[in-house]
């Protein structure tokens, strides 16, 4: 017993000290593996514990990722754009706006007379602005079948303009089958319109120009309309005006029984000329009588009664045309300002119905002729070859896309993953 626990008693500091110094050496390699890389992942695998399943899951996420965001759609894409999507061909056409009212009014030989750039610079933007609208659907679906034109069976579904298209959807895949563009220097307009075949191609085109054409004239002939309007309103007045003065003039003629002043004043003229020739001679036989008879002979009685006569009518023709008459009822004179004021006045206003009678027949004119027009100094092109799907390009760009999106989606799966370490 004595020798037993002699031998416990010297075996117990050696454990003891074994024990120490295997916790020291335990707690110098993890600080070891703690300054060394601070990742539970590193950590485990340099103990041997890696995390082997996680590792599996994340890889299978990813190779997931790449095939669902790069392999199929960049396949998928590859057999639409070679073997299954539609051709689309392209329609050109170049034009500029005119405007033909300057011609009409301007001088043919004048060098410096131009047409107004800001008139048609408004035009050319209601053109575009047009062509960019849904009034433009509502009048083609007018001439054509649209729906026929872009819906029908042979146009593949992603290019095909579905079936009861809303005005706002049709709308929408008409903005992305025209384009046009205008140079601000030259004014000139390119108009691209896209189609599925070369012939509806080439009809659209055209049917585009003539309808912006009817629709640039609508708009102006409704503005002529209107000055039509009152332009005639002014015709309307000026011929009341002149009838009003010419009824004064038949009234005033009427009141004076006057319906000359001149042929009246000549005609008093002749009539007093005539009368002072009578008188004068009348005293001239008076008085080569008066020296062979006596004063109060029946002859020199006579002649004095005549001559009495003559002087009253000669006084009362004067007064009638200078002076009062013997009635108050006026004078040559007074009628020969009345009438010429008058006459004045209708002579005003013929000449206001002149002026206002050419502005309408003016106006007649220029709406009854085109005022603007749609000068496309190159014909419609009717396309032999397609221009869409250019099929590199379209794979290169959807190429880009799909590295894009599965870079993105894989790196989103690297921070995760880095967040769980």
């Amino acid at each position: 017993m004595t020798d037993d626990n002699q031998l416990t008693q010297q075996d117990a500091p050696t454990v003891a000290t074994r024990s120490q110094k295997m916790a020291s050496a335990l707690s110098s390699y993890a600080r070891a593996l703690t300054f060394e890389n601070r990742s539970r992942r590193n950590l485990y695998r340099l103990a041997g514990l890696t995390p082997k399943t996680r590792d599996r899951i994340f890889s299978g996420i990813l190779t997931m990722i790449f095939l669902v965001t790069f392999i199929l759609p960049m396949a998928g894409g590859i057999v639409y754009y070679t073997a299954i999507a539609s051709p689309g061909y392209v329609s050109e056409v170049r034009f500029i706006v005119r405007s033909s009212v300057p011609l009409l009014s301007r001088n043919r030989y004048s060098s410096d007379a131009v047409e107004p750039k800001a008139k048609i610079a408004q035009d050319t933007a209601v053109l575009l602005n047009y062509i960019d609208s849904p009034a433009i659907i509502q009048d083609l679906e007018k001439k054509i079948d649209f729906t026929h034109v872009y819906g029908r069976d042979d146009i593949d579904l992603i290019s095909r303009l579905r079936e009861n298209p809303t005005q706002d959807e049709i709308l929408k895949y008409w903005r992305k089958h025209y384009s046009a563009s205008v140079n601000p220097k030259s004014g000139i307009v390119e108009l691209n319109v896209v189609a599925y075949s070369p012939k509806e191609a080439h009809e659209l085109v055209t049917l585009v120009l003539q309808l912006s054409e009817q629709q640039i004239n609508k708009l102006n002939s409704e503005m002529w309309d209107d000055l039509r309007n009152s332009t005639q309103k002014d015709v309307d007045v000026a011929t009341k005006e002149v009838s009003a003065l010419r009824e004064k003039i038949r009234d005033t003629q009427n009141q004076t029984g006057v319906f000359d002043v001149g042929l009246s004043a000549e005609s008093l003229s002749t009539i007093l000329t005539g009368i002072e020739t009578k008188i004068a001679n009348l005293k001239g036989r008076r008085f080569a009588l008066s020296q062979s008879v006596k004063d109060g002979s029946p002859q020199l009685s006579d002649m004095d009664r005549q001559l009495a006569g003559l002087e009253q009518q000669s006084q009362e023709l004067r007064a009638k045309a200078t002076g009062l008459s013997s009635n108050g009822t006026g004078n040559l004179a007074d009628y020969s300002s009345v009438f010429d004021q008058i006459k004045l006045d209708l002579k005003m206003a013929e000449q206001k119905l002149k002026s206002a009678i050419s502005d309408l027949e003016k106006v007649k004119l220029v709406s009854s002729l085109q005022l603007v027009y749609v000068d496309n100094f190159t014909e419609p092109t009717l396309p032999d070859k397609n221009r869409y799907p250019n099929i590199p390009l379209a794979l290169f760009l959807y190429f880009l896309v799909l590295t894009a999106a599965c870079g993105a989606a894989c790196a989103l799966i690297f921070v995760i993953r880095k967040k769980m370490d």
